[in-house]
This record gives structure tokens, C-alpha cells and sequence, in this order.
């Protein structure tokens, strides 16, 4: 369930419910959140979270929270195969933003994590058959691909052979609700 609330300075309140069967055998999530193409000018990050690079719940420790500010380009690592990347974790807010400092500020009720790439998810993973094999075949998007999620999977990184991440990083199959507030953001003189 989407429910959304519009206040008439242009605020946004953004209302995820998931509500599940009971009983229902349904496999582990990977992400749960929302996905929003902006333009592909608005490629300026400034955020309150873990950084400066890249980090998720089960591989944060090396990361500090603070006030970062980067561009959307400097999200994506070159992994050798393309996969997903450039999230942030544990943030409290992350505004979008063009060059003159216009844009969008996300709030949510408790940290969560957010990306902003010029890649599709698709692109980043084909699914079983992968048709590129370098990230440099990776085709840009002429957007900027922005997630914001609740809780995000683990890399489970104890090889790089496809283990799962450990019970405690994985998304079981639960109802869950996340919401969060998107507000306009004006450049201040």
C-alpha cells in the first residue's frame, strides 16, 4: 500500500505498507524502499549518513556518519562485473539537488539508506545471464536513479562466490511500513 500526503508548501509524506499472508512461502527480499528517476542534472548529494564511500548493513564498521557532499558520479564503483553499488547507509537526511542548490530533501523517521546513480538497476544486474561482463559496457541511463529504502540486503561478503548474508542481514518476509517525507529544497541567498 502507497500512501501519499501533500501539504501545501509542497511537502510530501510517503507511506510504505507492506502486508503479508500469513503462511505464504515467499523467498528473502533484497531491498525494501522506493525507486524515483529524477533529471539527470540533479546530480549534486549532500546527505547526513555513513561515508564518504559506499557502505551497507553488513559492511559498514570502516565508515563514519557524518555530513558528506558528493556528486552522483562519484557514486559508482567500477566493479569488474557490474553489480549494485554507491549506497549509503544509517542516513538521516539526503537532499538531490541541481548545481544552484535547488532540489529534494528526504527525512525519514529512522536512518536509512539511499543510492543516486546514472545506472538502471536492470543494467546492474541482468539476472542469471549477464550480457556485459566489465562495468565500463554498462550502459548511463539520461537520469538519475534515486533509491531510498527502509533496510536493504547484506553483501555477505565472506567470499566473493555467492554465499548469503548471515540471518541477521537478511529481509525475511514480514509486514513492514517505511515512511519518509520529501520536501523542496530552495537555494538561499
Amino acid at each position: 500500500h502507497l500512501t501519499y500526503q501533500i501539504n501545501n508548501v509542497g511537502t510530501v509524506k510517503v507511506i510504505e505498507s507492506m502486508v503479508t499472508t500469513p503462511g505464504a512461502k515467499v523467498s528473502n527480499l533484497f531491498r525494501f524502499g522506493m525507486q524515483m528517476q529524477m533529471p539527470l542534472a540533479m546530480d549534486q548529494i549532500t546527505y547526513y549518513g555513513r561515508g564518504p564511500i559506499e557502505n551497507y548493513q553488513d559492511r559498514k564498521t570502516s565508515t563514519f556518519v557524518d555530513v558528506y557532499k558528493q556528486t552522483v558520479a562519484e557514486q559508482f564503483y567500477p566493479y569488474i562485473r557490474p553489480q549494485e553499488n554507491g549506497t549509503k547507509s544509517d542516513i538521516r537526511w539526503w537532499n538531490q539537488l541541481y548545481r544552484s542548490g535547488c532540489g529534494l530533501q528526504f527525512i525519514a523517521e529512522q536512518p536509512f539508506s539511499a543510492s543516486a546513480l546514472n545506472y538502471s538497476i536492470e543494467s546492474l544486474d541482468e539476472g542469471l545471464t549477464k550480457g556485459q561482463r566489465h562495468s565500463a559496457l554498462v550502459p548511463t541511463v539520461d537520469y538519475t536513479n534515486f533509491c531510498i529504502d527502509l533496510v536493504q540486503r547484506g553483501l555477505a561478503c565472506r567470499n566473493s562466490w555467492g554465499c548469503i548474508p548471515l540471518e541477521p542481514y537478511r529481509i525475511t518476509y514480514k509486514d513492514m511500513t517505511f515512511t519518509f517525507i520529501m520536501k523542496p529544497v530552495q537555494f538561499q541567498f
